[in-house]
């Protein structure tokens, strides 16, 4: 990927340049003049991104990338061979040297690059090619689901006010967006409506004289008369054709808001009711035009009834399928999730083999029922790859990182900003250089490929401002695997044999046994001088394995499902490390102050429950030698406290650390909390009846942690809880998210949680508050927007109407005492979902009673207050 190994060299070099280097010996003048070099590289990269690039551009792209690798390889093995070879040792003289030649020598191929690149930016024209518009069996899918949506958009076509009006309709690539937009221009209501209609298909690569002359030709106006004119001539007589009647356009797949505003200018408002359909993936193309309509994905019976329309093409050829074919059948549609272009073609798939059980089977077992990839010369290739191909660069790597997660992943948004962090997709500019605003950078990334229609959303976070967890539609991850082993970014190892790359720079197993084969563990030994990620995300395996880990230049190890017995000592000698997880039990050895780079630290326990006899586990002191360390996970291990330990740098700090969990109050001390200033998310266990002491203290020092927004803090074994009387009035107002688990606080303290004007999120869970009454206080809860109350032994719960005014989320499980929802009415206008799960009956009466008074007060529809009740006795009265 030629984006991402520009930026990584780039990172590499600037670092190397800065005044932090200064004890290793550089040729600075080259190196600031390839520093030159590469900044022209990232911008003919930029240049190219919004144009879909020809062949030259193509094999450019392909040298940037290549010779970026080139020298990226030739900086770290001269800083690894530096730090192994000791500083100060006679042989760095002849490995400067070594370093200085290379550099000489790599010096003209990249000057040459440089100049070939600047000569092809300066005649650079896009190319003229018309975007892949591909027919998938619209016919097919015509009344096959969506028919809410459908009826949606023809009456927002049909009615509303007299004022022209767009209507967006956006979605993923081959979810049906030109199929509705056909469906309403060809409705015979919408043809008796509409004295004109216009279908003008845009593209990624449009002109406007084009799109006007098309227009024109659709209104009756010969092509050849017209050509010859200019555009602005165009422009007025489709205007002057518009004036005064009242007409339907549809602009169908567009990519920009540029063509929007271009076109917008000769569609005038006559008051006539005119109408304006747009389709895009992109949302905020969509959102620059109008009120969105997103076409959704299709259900499992939707599915199904679609595939058994493309497989079986009459009502005589329907009847031919059987019971079993149809289980089989419903599981492959299941497989297609939801999206109507890949379920046609998996039917026409099926169409052509043999309606047998067996056969029909082998398809079912399949992991995907489909498998697309970007060098497939096929309609949907080009239409889904198109998504990517007109991707910024700076998002490309990103997204086909995506790809190294297995089938169905949900991928938390924290553990893929930390690994784009951590393998250099995001450019540490000077402006960005905390590691807070890198990682805000990445869910920018994200909430990018999100709107672009890339990217699912499975949980938002309980903020409702954010996304938790996500993944990629199967036909998606199929391009990005196919098009990561391309580009040697990475590549997905699922058995043995299987073909086994050629100086990969990434590896991901999906399959940890296979790499315990000694054919494997041989061809790792081969990749050694250019592995950058080793990757194992297969199931958890429990049973020793030995893993080739000797690769100098590695910057991402993610091995936290494989356990290791003993701690793989290899690891403190990769010293470009970044990213590091592993389950281990045993004690972290102090060398690991060796991997200065390092900024993620994941430690999992495989028995994560530790006797009250045991002594707290404390990591090395030199832990706090990891200076650029911004999220420390280390479940059942606690961060030692510098100003104990006799000879050790009192002084130290962890600035960059802005995440802090898996440990137990000890790490939680005045001189601890003073070292990481800028922490802003702390998760703490407590295990044991000195824990709470500990707990107390931490309240009081909360006051040092100006910049914390969330506090999790789980009682392992509640009843020890009881050595706290009191929260006491510490809580920091800067906290926006306070989770608490077994702490059986009293009900009183909780006025100390409810007065922080900037909390968004309470989650109580398993006796976290004891007491049967909660009654809150005025002005309480003024910002809170979820809240969450599970296994607490509340019978009353009182409020007023001036309290929770802005609650989106409430969810209540397993409180088998409380009598009732206490909201009143002015608590209703923000609710969005209320979800109870085991309660009384009562309780389950009072969540109905919301929402049928939420509908008579703000008379909206019926689905704007999202109702879940879930039980588990039988009880069919209590059923919404």
């Amino acid at each position: 990927m030629a984006c991402a190994a520009v930026v990584s060299v780039k990172q590499k070099l600037e670092h190397l340049l800065s005044p932090s280097q200064s004890g290793i010996i550089l040729p600075i003048s080259e190196l600031e003049s390839i520093c030159e070099d590469i900044s022209h590289w990232q911008s003919f990269l930029e240049a190219i991104s919004s144009s879909q690039s020809n062949d030259r551009a193509h094999a450019l792209q392909t040298q940037i990338k290549d010779l970026a690798h080139e020298l990226e390889d030739l900086m770290e093995s001269y800083i690894s061979d530096w730090f192994i070879s000791g500083s100060d040792s006679y042989g760095d003289v002849s490995l400067t040297f070594r370093f200085f030649q290379e550099i000489v020598q790599i010096k003209p191929k990249i000057n040459s690059l440089t100049k070939r690149l600047k000569a092809h930016t300066g005649g650079h024209q896009p190319s003229s090619s018309r975007a892949t518009r591909f027919d998938f069996g619209e016919r097919m899918m015509k009344m096959v689901g969506l028919e809410d949506e459908l009826e949606e958009i023809k009456n927002r076509a049909l009615g509303g006010p007299d004022e022209l009006s767009v209507i967006p309709i956006v979605g993923m690539a081959g979810i049906g967006k030109t199929t509705h937009a056909k469906e309403v221009y060809y409705d015979p209501t919408v043809l008796d409506h509409f004295e004109l209609r216009l279908f003008l298909t845009v593209g990624p690569e449009y002109e406007i004289k084009k799109l006007l002359l098309l227009a024109l030709d659709q209104l009756g106006f010969g092509i050849d008369e017209m050509s010859g004119k200019m555009e602005a001539e165009l422009g007025r007589n489709l205007l002057r054709c518009l004036s005064g009647r009242r007409y339907l356009v549809v602009l169908d797949d567009i990519w920009n808001t540029q063509v929007w505003y271009k076109l917008e200018r000769f569609f005038p408002d006559n008051r006539k009711g005119s109408r304006i359909i747009m389709t895009t993936r992109l949302v905020d193309v969509a959102r620059c035009a109008g009120t969105c309509t997103r076409v959704p994905f299709l259900n499992d019976d939707e599915s199904w009834n679609l595939l058994r329309k493309t497989v079986f093409t009459s009502d005589q050829e329907s009847s031919l399928c059987d019971y079993q074919l149809e289980k089989i059948g419903r599981k492959i549609a299941k497989k297609c999730e939801g999206l109507p272009l890949a379920i046609i073609e998996v039917g026409k798939i099926l169409r052509e083999t043999e309606r047998k059980v067996e056969s029909w089977k082998e398809i079912s077992e399949r992991e995907d029922p489909l498998v697309i990839t970007i060098d497939d010369d096929t309609p949907i290739s080009k239409t889904l790859s198109l998504s990517y191909k007109m991707l910024p660069q700076r998002l490309k790597s990103c997204f086909l990182y995506m790809g190294v997660f297995p089938k169905d992943y949900e991928i938390r948004t924290s553990k893929l900003s930390n690994l784009w962090v951590s393998e250099g997709f995001i450019e540490q500019q000077l402006l960005l250089s905390s590691s807070q605003r890198l990682e805000r950078k990445a869910k920018e990334y994200l909430d990018d490929l999100v709107l672009r229609n890339l990217v699912m959303v499975c949980k938002e976070s309980s903020s409702g401002c954010g996304i938790k967890s996500c993944r990629i539609h199967f036909v998606f991850r199929n391009i990005c695997i196919s098009e990561a082993r391309n580009q040697n970014l990475f590549h997905v190892i699922k058995k043995y044999p299987e073909s086994f790359p050629d100086r990969p720079r990434g590896l991901c197993f999906h399959n940890n046994t296979v790499l315990g084969f000694k054919q494997v563990h041989n061809s790792l030994m081969k990749s050694v001088p250019t592995e950058r990620s080793l990757l194992c995300f297969g199931p958890q395996h429990q049973h020793p394995l030995r893993v080739y880990l000797h690769f100098p230049s590695l910057r991402v190890l993610d091995a936290v499902t494989i356990r290791f017995y003993k701690f793989p000592h290899q690891v403190v000698e990769l010293v470009e490390l970044r990213y590091l997880a592993i389950t281990y039990d045993g004690e972290i050895p102090a060398s690991i102050s060796a991997l200065c780079y390092l900024e993620v630290l994941i430690v999992r326990r495989h028995h994560e429950s530790l006797k009250y006899s045991e002594a707290p586990v404390y990591l090395p002191m030199e832990i706090w030698k990891l200076r650029k360390l911004r999220h420390l996970q280390c479940m059942g291990y606690d961060l030692p406290d510098p100003s104990k330990e006799d000879g050790f740098d009192g002084s130290v700090t962890l600035e960059n650390l802005s995440t802090l969990s898996g440990v137990s109050a000890h790490s939680c001390n005045r001189s601890v909390l003073e070292r990481i200033p800028n922490l802003m998310k702390l998760g703490i266990q407590v295990e044991s009846p000195d824990d709470m002491i500990d707990i107390s203290n931490l309240f009081r020092d909360f006051k040092l942690l100006k910049h914390l927004k969330s506090f999790k803090c789980v009682v392992v074994n509640p009843g020890i809880g009881s050595q706290v009387a009191s929260i006491a009035p510490y809580f920091p107002t800067n906290l926006r998210k306070i989770t608490l688990s077994g702490c059986e606080f009293s009900w009183c303290d909780m006025t100390y949680i409810g007065s922080n004007p900037n909390l968004e999120v309470l989650k109580l869970r398993r006796c976290a508050f004891q007491g049967p009454e909660w009654a809150t206080n005025e002005y309480e809860f003024r910002d809170l927007k979820f809240l969450l109350l599970e296994d607490l032994d509340i019978e009353h719960w009182i409020t007023n109407p001036r309290h929770f005014p802005d609650l989106r989320h409430l969810i209540i499980r397993h409180c088998y005492k409380l009598r009732k929802i206490p909201l009143r009415k002015e608590c209703y206008s923000e609710l969005i979902m209320i979800e109870v799960d085991d309660c009384s009956p009562p309780v389950m009466i009072s969540a109905q009673h919301i929402q049928e008074q939420q509908k008579q007060r703000y008379r909206i529809r019926n689905n704007s207050l999202e109702l879940q009740i879930h039980y588990s006795w039988d009880d069919k009265r209590l059923k919404p």
